[in-house]
């Protein structure tokens, strides 16, 4: 048993024994601080005391202009008294204050057997700075509350059994696995703790911070319950790990990572021992030198890629999904730009992208994958070519390339022997004119063959001048109607598409041949967003989409009305 375990306990059976007439009296709260003036920076001591009473709760008191950093440490003592057994039970916190002035520790009630027990007020001065040495070493020259007034009859037989050993060492540590790397190559960095004491508590002061890095989390790494045993500094220590991060350098030179700060809390080294106020830990600055990548590398690691379509074939006018994946273990999340592709005798529709990685000590492991709408626009073989990535190899130190194999696709014409231009979604339906057109006849070989030719021509010019209004009050009145339901939702896209295509061509007619204005460009516009919409791979939900462009396209008709 330690000393400080053994001196309050050996006091309170001697003050027993000279009292064997002692009779129990009622319960007692008190509340008690080490120092009533402290400065700023300094800190208090409160224990709060119940002598008798069972086992009441102890709560801590109203504070003003004080917070509390540590604690509860509860202890309890049991004592026998001529028969009679009574129990001291105490609760000691750790304060801070919060600024100069007047703070207080208020008064508190505390349920016992058979009534209540309030403690009285205290009154602490809180000055500017720190009035020196901690309140434990303040106390010089005053009575310890914990020393044995009796003195310890055991400490002539063992002189050094009350003198404590060295303070123990506590350490915060921030480890890279290298020094030297690249520009987006990866760097793990752990967080541990090097510790000779045990600990209690463990909170973040200043989060770690990495100026120059991209940074991700990755999983603690798990260690024995009772920590690894270390040698540091030439001392040993039980280690602890806090946190990992995977960090990409994004800039050459040499990089530092600002020191961590972590907040301790130190438990009771016995039951009447004093508890040790927390205290604060930081790692040391953590330096790496960070070389350039060689010019023309897109990203860092190793990788492989692929790339296919899901179909070989298509009929002419119809769109291929074209997809590239690259998969590795690298920094392949930072590259967004997908590899130039422009195909002749194809409409290439813009990239989607799409990218699925988990964090590992090897770096960001994973793929990402770009897909293109290709629309062939001639009949016959489309010769698609390898699509590549350039990146640096950080292992052998050089330039590599992951590149796919060229892709062949085969366009259908729509009719045999024939390879006719798709129609375009803005074009009047072809052949509509020959249709309606009558075989020849000899109309002005009689006067009333010419009389007949006057009055088709007076009917012919009274509907086209009839036909705007006509239109505004059938047909687009009708397709305004289905785009405003549009908008509210409900339709797909290529639902859309048909009917946007329709209402712009009920109401323009061809729009790549009539004269710009800004009705007509604005109509050109929401006709190419359509193309893209109808075309564009399926890597997300489209809705939103559907309705925005529904409603821009039912305020075009009304607008055009």
């Amino acid at each position: 048993m330690s000393a400080g375990v053994r001196r309050p306990l050996v006091a309170a059976l001697l003050l027993a024994l000279a009292a064997p007439g002692a009779r129990a009296e009622g319960p007692v709260l008190r509340a008690e601080v080490d120092a009533t003036k402290i400065g700023v920076e300094d800190q208090v001591q409160l224990t709060l005391t119940l002598e008798g009473g069972g086992g009441a709760e102890l709560p801590l008191p109203p504070l003003e202009n004080l917070r509390a950093v540590a604690g509860p440490f509860t202890s309890s003592q049991m004592s026998w008294v001529n028969g009679v057994t009574s129990q001291t039970r105490s609760a000691t916190w750790v304060l801070q204050p919060r600024a100069v002035g007047k703070a207080r520790v208020g008064a508190v009630t505390v349920d016992v057997e058979g009534g209540k027990r309030t403690s009285a007020p205290i009154e602490i001065e809180v000055v500017k700075g720190s009035l020196g040495p901690p309140p434990q070493a303040q106390r010089r020259g005053r009575p310890d509350p914990f020393a044995d007034p009796f003195g310890d009859p055991f400490g002539g037989l063992a002189p050094g059994r009350a003198r404590r050993g060295p303070e123990p060492k506590v350490k915060i540590r921030a480890l890279a696995d290298r020094t030297k790397l690249h520009v987006g190559e990866p760097l793990v960095v752990e967080f541990v703790i090097d510790t000779q004491a045990s600990v209690s508590d463990l909170q973040l002061v200043e989060a770690p911070q990495f100026p120059g890095f991209w940074s991700e989390d990755l999983e603690k790494r798990d260690g024995p319950p009772n920590g690894e045993a270390v040698t540091a500094d030439g001392e040993s220590y039980r280690r602890f790990p806090l946190l990992r991060k995977l960090l990409f350098p994004t800039r050459s030179g040499t990089l530092t990572i600002p020191a961590a700060t972590f907040r301790l809390g130190f438990p009771r080294e016995s039951l009447f021992d004093p508890p040790r106020p927390p205290a604060e830990r930081s790692s040391e600055p953590l330096s790496v030198a960070v070389a350039p990548l060689p010019a023309g590398a897109a990203a860092v690691g190793t990788f492989r890629a692929e790339a296919s379509v899901d179909r070989p074939q298509v009929p002419l006018g119809e769109a291929v999904t074209l997809r590239f994946v690259v998969t590795g273990i690298g920094n392949l999340k930072w590259v967004e730009a997908a590899p130039e592709l422009a195909l002749a005798g194809a409409k290439v529709y813009p990239p989607q992208s799409k990218s699925e990685f988990s964090a590992t000590a090897r770096g960001l492991e994973g793929s990402r994958t770009w897909e293109w709408v290709v629309v062939p626009q001639t009949a016959g073989a489309l010769e698609i070519p390898a699509l590549a990535l350039d990146y640096f190899d950080p292992k052998s130190g050089a330039l590599a390339r992951a590149e796919s194999q060229p892709l062949r696709i085969e366009a259908a014409a729509t009719a045999a022997g024939s390879a006719p231009a798709p129609a375009r979604p803005d074009a009047a339906a072809p052949g509509l004119r020959a249709d309606l057109e009558p075989p020849p006849t000899r109309l002005f070989e009689t006067p009333a063959a010419v009389g007949t030719a006057l009055a088709l021509a007076a009917l012919g010019h009274a509907l086209l001048a009839w036909r705007p209004r006509a239109l505004s009050r059938g047909p687009a009145r009708d397709l305004r109607g289905q785009l405003e339901r549009a908008a509210r939702g409900g339709s797909t896209r290529e639902e859309l598409a048909g009917l946007v295509e329709r209402a712009l061509h009920e109401r323009f007619g061809d729009l790549a041949a009539i004269e710009e204005t800004p009705l007509v460009r604005d109509a050109r516009a929401l006709l190419a967003d359509v193309q893209f919409l109808r075309y564009a791979p399926q890597l997300g939900d489209y809705s939103e989409k559907v309705r925005e462009l529904a409603a821009r396209a039912a305020a075009l008709l009304r607008r055009s009305a």
